[in-house]
């Protein structure tokens, strides 16, 4: 198949509003197609065009969401009728066996065809006909240049998990998210429901389940998850919760087969499980420490579990039931007498055996209901049932093994694949949890890793993005963390390698944005956001900074003074050279309009080469910053723990004597410190000292300052400076007192960490 992407220039492809109504007018799909080929011509849908549907509901249906997209989008009240005719959109329902989701669309004289070998076919052609016709700022009138398009998806796969146990989504939040999934062609919605710290579906076997179980104390300066009680909706003090009835759970069901979406729950066991056992304590190993395990070695513990099984196939009439299955704590296990007497009697040497005992009982009641089991890939040690599907997140490695055995797998790495990472690396991003996950990070993404042998990559099902919600409660958060990575996804899923192509996928994202944009979805513009690289020329000595963004597109215009960036400040079009301080704000700006954070940041010239830095007490090789001029490097590290330009030091003082290399005049030193008492070890210093000195001997101090105790559990950029009278400096000397040892307040026991960065003067 010849690519038209790269033979023609995608302005001249995509004539928009400015064109006349003859001219042929194209936007690209998302996910690109597999085959689509182009003839000259267009034809204009107008008021006497038909939509000529079969007569069975589904296809009706079709017909329907077809009827109300047209009139709504360009006020045609199209008749529906079940007679082929000529000027018409024909939905065809073939019934070729083909692969799941296969439609053919064609475009000519007569109309529009959408051949579906399955009515989910059909519905992926009604997706790719709207994106033809969208969005508003490109298309004013419906006119479709002639074209064939011949498609189906690469995997069978192509999923999105959302966490609702963490932070409650109600009804609508999750039809929104169901949208979202539809517009991409994503087959799988992946619901986890149940979690350690709420229980989010009616079970009528056990009501207690979401009478406490759904609702949890609200603790002052704690998480969710930190000393986590469950409590009663209408109890005292501040409530946090919600469920799903059962009609709910059928209603968001039906939501989604309508639109080729199969809803999977997820019933978390035998680990995460602390809110269904302090409601029901009994099947718990000991009913005075509850870790949130279930115990193996109690019968009833697995009644309960069919119990709840039995309850929940009844409402999700798909093939999948997940059981989670990670991150399973053992020592109760080992503590437990009736575990160890089930070890003994089943002959089990140790708790990873136990547990794949655990797994495969609840396999057997699993098949016996007319469902697959699929887990995390935890749920691989100690031996996995014959029949389990695996969910591989710790990497790729137990996705590997699984399917080199033989066993189904999906493919759900962390990296890229964790939507609630971050996806830019501006300060000014919303919370996020772990990583940094950038939109073409996830465009690269393929579900198929050379390690599988040959004759078992048809293991592979396909791959699923993972949200979850520890740091994102509304809905609004929740978009902005899926789009546009939902997009670079659903065509690394759809779209077989060989069709792919970045740059149109670049092009074509422009187009995207705006269809959010009609939809009323919020996304990120992380992708858009300025970056920033520095250099330094040695022989004159200059400094040249670069700017830039992820997709390298859109306009970045900036300053220098510190003043927010218009229109009509200064285009970057060359890296900025400089050899004085500059105080830089930066912003791209997409169709007139700022998008993205900006980038602000001091960057400081009076280092140079020739300045060393002394330390009192050596940082920690693992969290080196880059090493000795990791201080002065002119790299920013960013509000995660992760980020490699921190330079951490354990328990001791940072202390340290920036030697300038010759006399500087200055009026200003500061430097960045982090905390992120959720997550780590770290923690802002108690006092910071700054002095100057003009031969290395007598020292000034230009800050003294007590640094405030923050029990603030998200990650916290703390800047300290000095300004002072300019004067002649020759060294800085900085020290941080390091609390020594965690509070004990802290969820964590051991040595404080002081994080560090970038030292700017000017």
């Amino acid at each position: 198949m010849m690519n038209v992407f790269k033979v023609l220039p995608f302005l001249l492809i995509l004539i928009i509003t400015s064109c006349k109504k003859s001219e042929p007018i194209f936007t690209g799909i998302i996910p690109q197609p597999n085959e689509i080929t182009y003839q000259e011509g267009s034809f204009e849908i107008n008021k006497s065009t038909v939509i000529v549907v079969d007569s069975r509901v589904e296809g009706e249906k079709l017909g329907a969401e077809l009827h109300s997209f047209l009139k709504a989008n360009f006020n045609l009240d199209l008749k529906l009728t079940s007679e082929n005719q000529d000027n018409a959109i024909q939905l065809i329902l073939s019934g070729e066996d083909e692969s799941e989701g296969a439609y053919g669309l064609t475009i000519n004289k007569s109309g529009v065809s959408i051949i579906g070998s399955t009515y989910q076919g059909l519905f992926y052609g009604i997706q790719s006909l709207k994106q033809l016709l969208t969005p508003k700022s490109a298309i004013k009138e419906p006119v479709l240049n002639y074209l064939n398009i011949k498609d189906a998806p690469e995997f069978g796969w192509r999923g999105m998990m959302l966490d609702v146990s963490r932070h409650f989504m109600p009804k609508d939040s999750v039809k929104k998210v169901i949208d979202a999934l539809a517009m991409h062609k994503m087959n799988k919605f992946h619901w986890h429901l149940v979690d350690g710290i709420g229980w989010r579906i009616q079970i009528d076997a056990y009501p207690e389940l979401t009478k406490k179980g759904a609702w949890r104390k609200v603790k002052e300066n704690k998480k969710p998850w930190e000393d986590f009680e469950v409590t009663e909706e209408n109890a005292e003090g501040e409530v946090y919760g919600g469920y799903y009835t059962k009609e709910d759970i059928r209603e968001i069901v039906a939501y989604a087969k309508d639109r080729y979406i199969d809803v999977i729950p997820e019933i978390e066991m035998p680990g995460h499980s602390e809110a269904a056992l302090q409601c029901y304590p009994e099947f718990s190993c000991d009913i005075n420490n509850i870790t949130g395990v279930y115990c193996a070695g109690n019968d009833g513990t697995f009644q309960f579990l069919q119990n709840i099984i039995s309850e929940v196939v009844e409402l999700f009439p798909n093939e999948y039931l997940h059981i989670g299955g990670d991150e399973v704590g053992k020592d109760s296990w080992l503590n437990c007498d009736k575990c160890k007497i089930r070890m003994q009697e089943e002959n089990l040497q140790n708790g990873e055996e136990l547990q794949s005992y655990f797994v495969k009982r609840m396999e057997k009641f699993i098949h016996s209901k007319n469902r697959k089991l699929i887990g995390w890939d935890e749920i691989l040690e100690g031996g996995l049932p014959e029949r389990a599907t695996v969910m591989s997140w710790r990497g790729v490695a137990g996705g590997i093994e699984a399917a080199n055995a033989g066993h189904d797998v999906v493919m759900s790495p962390g990296d890229p694949l964790y939507f609630d990472h971050s996806q830019g690396k501006s300060e000014f991003e919303p919370p996020s949890w772990g990583g940094y996950n950038n939109l073409l990070k996830v465009y690269d993404f393929d579900p198929i890793p050379v390690a599988i042998e040959a004759d078992k990559r048809h293991h592979i099902l396909g791959g699923q993005a993972n949200l979850w919600t520890e740091q994102i409660k509304t809905l609004n958060h929740v978009q902005y963390m899926m789009l546009p990575r939902l997009t670079a996804l659903s065509e690394a899923l759809w779209t077989k390698s060989e069709n792919k192509d970045k740059e149109y996928f670049k092009e074509k994202l422009d187009l995207q944005l705006d269809r959010f944009q009609d939809l009323g979805y919020n996304f990120a513009g992380s992708a858009m956001s300025p970056n920033y690289e520095v250099s330094y020329n040695k022989a004159n000595k200059v400094f040249s900074l670069s700017l830039f963004n992820e997709l390298n597109q859109y306009d970045i215009r900036y300053t220098l003074d510190g003043s927010e960036p218009s229109l009509e400040s200064k285009l970057y079009t060359v890296p900025i050279e400089y050899t004085s301080t500059i105080e830089l704000n930066a912003q791209s700006f997409r169709n007139g309009k700022a998008i993205g954070f900006p980038l602000i940041k001091m960057f400081s010239t009076g280092f140079g080469d020739q300045a060393t830095i002394i330390y009192t007490n050596p940082y920690d090789e693992t969290y080196s910053g880059g090493g000795d001029r990791a201080l002065v490097n002119n790299k920013f590290a960013t509000a995660r723990g992760d980020d490699p330009n921190w330079q951490g030091i354990p328990k001791k003082d940072f202390e340290v004597v920036v030697d300038l290399g010759d006399a500087k005049e200055l009026s200003f030193v500061g430097l960045n410190y982090y905390q992120d008492i959720g997550a780590t070890s770290v923690m802002l210093p108690t006092h910071v000292t700054i002095s100057i000195s003009k031969d290395g001997q007598d020292y000034k101090t230009v800050l003294d300052q007590p640094i405030e105790t923050l029990e603030k559990r998200e990650p916290i950029i703390k800047k300290i400076v000095a300004n002072f009278a300019n004067q002649t400096v020759s060294y800085i000397k900085i020290t941080a007192k390091n609390r020594g040892t965690l509070p004990e307040w802290h969820l964590r026991r051991g040595d404080a960490w002081i994080f560090m960065d970038e030292i700017s003067i000017k």
